[in-house]
């Protein structure tokens, strides 16, 4: 009996000691890791624009002066790649961007038809005597109805314009490019627009989706012509009804427009709203309930099913980009500390980089941005934002 109590003595020590030693030789990542935040470097200032967008090649930016558009191509250090001002239409002017990988820029916005001078017909009174001839006025402007879409070349040059048939103004929100063509989004004060055109340029019959109570900012397009959309909504979509006081939504459309699939996130007494996305459906957005504001950031898989997901007490701006191996950057003003995120406090934007499965990576802080309009990961670069106030990295 004794020599068998020993042998349970010896067993429990020994596999004591066997589980100190596996513990020592778990990997490095098993364990929570705390991740220190380092700045952002700041590229170049920017002039005032109306639009940027990132390419592989640099950024460039956009802005509408005097019936003309400029754009303005810089690379990663900054410096001047080239600048042009298109001048293709009498009445003109750009609202969104999206680029290829090579660098070629596609261009959405509207432009009017040529207006025909007015011609005043008057007859000098005898009084006239300085004999004063009477010019022909020029014509009121005609109204910028008509989608269109400017080609650029990687270098800045003008490789095609197309130009759909007039109809009525419209405010451009998004545009998204595929091997088979563009998918523009807009609104005309009464609900989503969107418009297909094909690679060569040729435009499809626009399809509204829902009404004023709904509005989508972020726009991708398949290969198949087909697209998603991100956005919010307090009205019925695709047969699923608001759950909130207004839900985020994603949603999915057929190539000829048409709501094939949505979802909605949604909270009791919540007004929610997904701002920003990617490609590969890394949301983030406001949740806003019971006067507090958070950012909801979550990872959706192909069927629109959450794979992880996070909110944190925030306000301010709100951005997403893909990044490498799977992983998610996302940009936004915190108002609290972060669990594992250190040498930062919440009195600015900061960029937080997710691996795949949800965990923060790096931490990248930014007090001087108070507003973004662009990000992106470029391979060889880092993390690349576009900022009233200039270009950064990190």
């Amino acid at each position: 009996m004794l020599a068998l109590k020993n042998w349970h003595n010896v067993k429990r020590i020994f596999l004591a000691i066997i589980a100190i030693t596996l513990a020592t030789q778990l990997p490095a990542d098993a364990a929570p890791k705390t991740v220190a935040a380092t700045e952002l470097s700041k590229i170049a200032s920017v002039a005032p624009y109306e639009g940027a967008v990132i390419t592989s090649l640099g950024v460039t930016t956009f802005s509408n002066n005097e019936k003309k558009i400029a754009l303005t191509a810089i690379d990663f250090s900054g410096t001047e790649r080239w600048k042009v001002s298109l001048e293709t239409l009498p009445d003109q002017i750009a609202m969104a961007a999206t680029s290829e990988k090579d660098g070629t820029l596609w261009v959405a916005g509207m432009s009017a038809t040529p207006v025909n001078p007015r011609i005043e017909s008057a007859t000098a009174p005898a009084t006239n005597v300085d004999g004063v001839v009477v010019e022909p006025a020029p014509g009121l402007r005609n109204e910028l109805n008509a989608v269109t879409v400017w080609k650029i070349s990687p270098t800045g040059g003008l490789l095609a314009t197309y130009v759909d048939t007039a109809t009525v103004p419209m405010l451009i929100t998004a545009v998204s490019h595929s091997t088979t063509g563009l998918t523009i989004m807009g609104d005309r004060g009464a609900g989503t627009i969107l418009i297909s055109m094909t690679a060569t340029g040729k435009f499809t019959t626009s399809k509204a989706i829902g009404t004023a109570k709904s509005s989508f900012n972020s726009l991708f397009r398949n290969s198949d012509g087909s697209a998603y959309i991100y956005g919010a909504s307090s009205e019925t979509l695709g047969g699923k009804k608001v759950a909130g006081l207004r839900d985020g939504i994603l949603a999915k459309v057929n190539k000829s427009g048409a709501l094939t699939s949505v979802v909605r996130s949604s909270a009791n007494k919540a007004t929610r709203s997904w701002v920003s996305a990617t490609s590969t459906i890394f949301l983030i957005g406001d949740v806003k309930v019971g006067g507090k504001n958070e950012t909801a950031l979550t990872k959706f898989n192909s069927s629109f099913s959450p794979t992880w997901t996070l909110r944190l007490p925030s306000t301010g701006t709100l951005l997403a980009a893909t990044g490498a191996s799977g992983s998610h950057y996302a940009l936004f003003n915190s108002t609290s500390t972060i669990a594992g995120v250190t040498g930062w406090k919440p009195t600015g934007a900061i960029a937080l980089r997710f691996d795949s499965r949800g965990v923060i990576t790096q931490a990248l802080k930014a007090p001087q941005i108070k507003s973004a309009d662009a990000m992106a990961f470029v391979q060889g670069v880092g993390l690349v934002i576009v900022t009233p106030t200039g270009v950064f990295k990190g």
